[in-house]
C-alpha cells in the first residue's frame, strides 16, 4: 500500500512581507522640548509610554506625582503636573503596541 502525503506550498513572499511590516525596534525614545507652559506631550499612534524623563531626571507616574498618562483610544498623552522648564529636554521611552 502506498500513501502519498502532500503539504501545501509555503508562500514565502507573504511570510517575508509580514516580517517586513513588523517594527524593527520594540522600544523607542521620543524627544520634545519644554517651554515652561506646555504640560501635555503625545506619543505617536501605536506607542505606549514606559518611562518619562525631564532634563535627564526620571519622573514618577501617578496622581499626585510628576505625571499621568491618558489614552483616547488612539494616542497616549503624558500630562505633567508642572510644565517642564523652558528648553528642558523631555524624553519619553515608549513601547510599540500598534498593529
Amino acid at each position: 500500500m502506498t500513501v502519498l502525503v502532500e503539504k501545501p506550498a509555503i508562500n514565502l513572499r507573504e511570510e517575508l512581507t509580514a516580517l517586513r511590516n513588523q517594527p524593527r525596534y520594540r522600544q523607542q525614545i521620543f524627544w520634545s522640548e519644554g517651554d515652561a507652559s506646555e504640560t501635555s506631550f503625545a506619543t505617536p499612534k501605536g506607542w505606549k509610554p514606559l518611562f518619562v524623563y525631564d532634563n535627564g531626571a526620571l519622573q514618577r507616574e501617578g496622581s499626585g506625582e510628576d505625571y499621568t498618562v491618558s489614552f483616547d483610544g488612539f494616542v497616549y498623552t503624558v500630562v505633567f503636573a508642572v510644565a517642564p522648564g523652558s528648553s528642558n529636554n523631555v524624553g519619553i521611552i515608549a513601547e510599540w503596541e500598534g498593529n
